[in-house]
């Protein structure tokens, strides 16, 4: 049985972020189809599958998250992420589905200094109770842990497709940064402490995003420098020469 909007906000208590497990994979593929609306077992509609996720527990375990309604041990909600070596300064470019390796997460950095947000999705019946906002800390605490630079995303502008028509996209974004607009992902998103910082074209196949996503970043500001460890180099050992030898 799913959560009603009629029932207690107390019910949110038997939501749990737990780590994802290869048992709930099934599940999660549900989830992915549910939310939008596709078939994750089309390869043309580049969303995750079963396989998809039990991929992401290979490649990186601590990353992989999901919301389990205990009562019915049902997930109703996800997330995935991965590690990539990245600058702030440097827009990130590559199209989403070609970032994460087809859905495989197999460009996964072992060492990279930065997260990367790949996927957050929550059931409908689920919205409104801070799951995407738990999962998003369940996030943030492994990249502290892992003393990562900071955490980075891509967010679909996803109702810009109703004033494509009249509203350039630069312009779309600042009004939503400003407050004069609400996107249903980038203004959640940035409330959820992400900021903004370059507008990513093609980054999706999405047709109510028009294939726009925003870089948003969230750095770690508990970050400490490694320390970088000096190895001397020592001369070959030569005997001390004897005086008149």
């Amino acid at each position: 049985m799913l959560m009603s909007k009629e029932e207690p906000a107390s019910t949110i208590q038997h939501i749990a972020i737990l780590p994802s497990e290869a048992r709930y994979a099934d599940q999660m593929e549900a989830l992915m189809a549910l939310v939008y609306n596709l078939d994750p077992r089309d390869p043309e509609n580049m969303t995750f599958n079963a396989d998809h996720f039990c991929q992401h527990l290979v490649a990186f375990p601590e990353g992989q998250f999901v919301a389990v309604d205990r009562r019915t041990d049902t997930v109703v909600g996800l997330t995935v992420s991965m590690r990539i070596n990245h600058h702030p300064n440097h827009p990130l470019m590559t199209a989403w589905w070609e970032l994460i390796g087809d859905g495989t997460l197999s460009t996964h950095v072992p060492d990279g200094e930065w997260m990367y947000g790949v996927e957050s999705a929550v059931h409908p019946d689920y919205r409104g109770y801070g799951v995407g906002k738990r999962l998003t800390q369940a996030r943030t605490r492994v990249m502290k842990q892992l003393n990562l630079r900071g955490m980075v995303a891509g967010s679909a502008i996803i109702d810009y497709h109703k004033v494509v028509d009249t509203v350039p996209v630069d312009e779309y974004v600042a009004d939503v940064i400003a407050g004069k607009r609400f996107d249903t992902n980038l203004s959640k998103q940035m409330k959820m402490g992400f900021k903004p910082l370059h507008i990513i074209p093609n980054y999706l196949q999405d047709w109510d995003c028009c294939g726009y996503g925003v870089e948003m970043v969230i750095p770690n500001t508990d970050y400490r420098q490694p320390r970088r460890v000096v190895r001397w180099q020592h001369a070959p050992y030569r005997p001390a020469m004897q005086a008149g030898l």
